[in-house]
């Protein structure tokens, strides 16, 4: 069964329209193997069923939401958040929140995470993370700005850089800059920490693009530790429903000690620090 970025992303746009239309069997499946990155026999041996069984029940609902996307077409209107360069036209709406003592407006558009509503998971981040005022902060998988945001005018003495695969969250996190008022920010369209030098940032945070693969987010981590300095902080934030406990053992396996200091309906935030030890722990993916 194919499980390209492409195969992925549609598969993964066709489940936020019409998954709740499916068996709790053929969401947990999808979720699974799209999402978690688990292999059919991986599955197999966790659902106690055969690898055939894995593929058959895969293929049905694949079926079942390529029907409804026959009739319905709600997965062609709107992109999914981590497709480079949305075709949709945006359709935008703004956010007001206070965090941190200030009054907030975000500007979201369609093809960007969470563009309907404020992420619940991006509020307990930024309620969680521990910002220094002369911080050199990198938010991963930046979105329209929010919690990098909030972190560089916390940093008055520091900079944040946003990075975003996505072009058109990129274009409204500079947007929310300037009209933020905040002048110590820098906004790329990059691939992770890609672009960045080892040992570069004091604070990494990061609510990961989950549903993009488990393979995606095990980068983001990795590349935290890399960019980080010894005994710079890192914080993630993830959906328990969406493997938040695994994840945190990618992290663990990366960092070290790790701990969660904050969770909320439905969610958990991770704090880890890059030890001064010269090698990293690795993460082995499957």
């Amino acid at each position: 069964m194919e499980r390209t970025l492409e195969d992925r992303d549609r598969a993964n746009r066709m489940f936020d329209a019409y998954g709740a239309l499916l068996t709790a069997q053929q969401q947990h499946l999808l979720r699974r193997y799209y999402q978690d990155d688990l292999s059919l026999t991986e599955i197999a041996a966790e659902t106690r069923v055969s690898r055939q069984a894995v593929h058959d029940g895969l293929r049905r609902a694949l079926v079942a939401m390529e029907r409804l996307e026959g009739a319905l077409g709600l997965a062609a209107q709107e992109d999914h958040y981590s497709t480079p360069v949305p075709r949709s036209a945006p359709r935008t709406r703004e956010h007001g929140v206070e965090l941190h003592g200030r009054a907030w407006v975000f500007r979201s558009a369609s093809g960007v995470f969470a563009h309907r509503r404020f992420d619940v998971g991006t509020r307990l981040l930024i309620e969680a993370m521990e910002v220094r005022r002369r911080d050199r902060i990198l938010d991963l998988g930046c979105g329209y700005g929010a919690v990098g945001l909030v972190a560089a005018a916390l940093a008055t003495r520091g900079r944040a850089w946003l990075v975003d695969l996505n072009r058109r969250a990129a274009h409204l996190a500079q947007a929310n800059a300037a009209v933020a008022g905040l002048t110590n920010v820098c906004v790329l369209v990059g691939d992770g920490a890609t672009p960045f030098r080892n040992g570069s940032f004091d604070l990494v945070l990061t609510n990961p693009p989950i549903r993009a693969g488990r393979r995606v987010v095990a980068e983001f981590i990795e590349g935290a530790w890399r960019v980080l300095r010894p005994g710079g902080r890192f914080y993630m934030v993830a959906r328990t429903a969406q493997g938040a406990r695994t994840l945190a053992g990618l992290v663990a396996e990366q960092f070290g000690d790790t701990r969660q200091v904050r969770s909320a309906e439905g969610y958990r935030v991770y704090e880890a620090r890059r030890g001064y030890a010269a090698e990293s722990k690795g993460i082995a993916i499957v």
